[in-house]
């Protein structure tokens, strides 16, 4: 490319320079005619030169705004592609061309993983300016809003209403946010976070309905429970299955006197591993069919009173101490013997936590306030790992030996059936449970 230019503009200059010195002759020969005559030559050389380069420029410019417009419409000709430069240009547009076409394929492939999400979804971007629009809004975003699905920015957030004060913030946010839309009240979750990149800056919203947050928990209990459910089946199962097949071999070799001992032993054990499973079961049941509520103005000093009895063997011979100095009744309208079956729950688990402590220490506390009543359970034992925080009110989840796994996830099937909540703190130093009922 470089030799084919130079070759021109040398045999151009060497024209011009001939031209010069020839009218230069002429002209101090005094042969007029002749310098006027190769003067009009040397203009036009000159004409043709600067044409000559103004054609190679206006292609080249020609070229870079079809690549800096993105249209890649324009050929050049057969003579012009035998041109080095020319040929290199037109590769670097085909280069652009696809990188430009994959570049769309991906922002169609991304704006429908947007608009399948399950819920509501609005990314918004700005410049160093400040200047904000609309990056991406899927379909769900505007009906949660009842909103047309604007790509424009000054015409969205005027639909939007309180929500164009997170855009403007500009910073990430996870709370439930409440609005109003057609006079009706509709409780979100709302989340936002936020991404730099050299020119812009991204922010996300999502919206998801209570509703949907709430279907999400549940389906991850199904789950959880359908694991601990086929896991303690198929190991109550397997070996009674392994059992019989090993007792149905013993009978078939005909010798039933010599195996008499070997089947009972394992008639007992299939017994026995079957007698876990109908409790198993049992415990399920329980669950699942937790009775209606009988309530009714019970005293609820009493009733801890009551129960602390019951453990009062378990208290002395674990060197357990125990608080509860509440010298005032407390009265509430809740199912005795539910709310009874809680305390012994929360208290069973309190005495196995200690069992380690060399100071063992069992607190109880009763207060009311805001016509609420509060129960607190406090022990000074091992704790709740953050590995199993989130798992303590899975049915059938146990960290003992001799648990059910039906306890606390049996109390907060009470509590809830009470219109109350319970749930707890746990760190290094202690474990409390606290119930709160209206």
């Amino acid at each position: 490319m470089k030799k084919a230019y130079l070759i021109q503009i040398i045999i151009r200059i060497l024209l011009i320079i001939i031209n010069m010195v020839v009218v230069f002759f002429l002209f101090f020969n005094f042969f007029l005619i002749g310098t006027f005559g190769f003067s009009l030559v040397l203009i036009l050389q000159f004409f043709l030169f600067i044409n000559y380069f103004n054609a190679v420029i206006n292609d080249i410019e020609n070229s870079i705004d079809c690549l800096l417009f993105e249209d890649y419409s324009t050929k050049f000709s057969s003579n012009k592609k035998k041109n080095p430069l020319f040929k290199k240009i037109e590769l670097l547009a085909e280069k652009q061309k696809k990188k430009n076409l994959l570049s769309s394929s991906e922002m169609i492939v991304f704006t429908n993983i947007i608009e399948s999400l399950p819920f509501g979804m609005l990314i918004v971007r700005k410049d160093y300016l400040g200047i904000i629009e609309v990056f991406q809004i899927n379909r769900l975003f505007a009906e949660y809003l009842n909103v047309p699905k604007y790509n424009r920015w000054n015409l969205l957030k005027k639909k939007i209403g309180q929500l164009q004060n997170f855009v403007v913030e500009w910073k990430e946010i996870k709370q439930t946010i409440t609005i109003s839309i057609n006079q009706k009240k509709e409780s979100f979750f709302l989340k936002t976070s936020f991404t730099k990149t050299n020119s812009h800056e991204y922010l996300t919203i999502s919206l998801e309905t209570i509703q949907q947050l709430i279907d999400k928990k549940e389906k991850e209990s199904w789950y959880k429970l359908m694991n601990v459910m086929s896991h303690e089946i198929i190991n109550t199962i397997t070996p009674i299955s392994s059992l019989a097949e090993n007792l149905s071999s013993l009978i078939n070799d005909g010798k039933p006197e010599e195996t008499f001992d070997e089947v009972y032993t394992g008639l007992s054990i299939i017994k026995k591993r079957s007698e876990a499973l109908t409790i198993f079961v049992d415990n399920y049941r329980k669950l699942a069919e937790l009775p209606k509520t009988q309530k009714s103005n019970l005293n609820l000093t009493e009733l801890i009173k009551n129960v602390l009895v019951l453990f009062d063997s378990d208290f002395k011979r674990k060197n357990i101490k125990i608080e509860f100095t509440s010298s005032d009744d407390y009265y509430l309208i809740a199912d005795k013997s539910q709310i009874e079956q809680v305390m012994i729950n929360l208290l069973s688990n309190a005495i196995h936590t200690v069992y380690k402590c060399k100071q063992k220490l069992i607190t109880i506390l009763i207060e009311q306030k805001e016509c609420r009543t509060h129960i607190y359970v406090r022990d000074n034992g091992i704790g709740i790992s953050n590995k199993i925080k989130d798992k303590i009110f899975i049915p059938y989840y146990t960290t003992r030996k001799d648990g059910a796994g039906i306890g606390l996830t049996l109390s907060k099937s009470i509590i809830e059936a009470h219109k109350g909540s319970i749930y707890f703190v746990s760190n290094n130093y202690f474990t409390e449970f606290q119930i709160t009922l209206a």
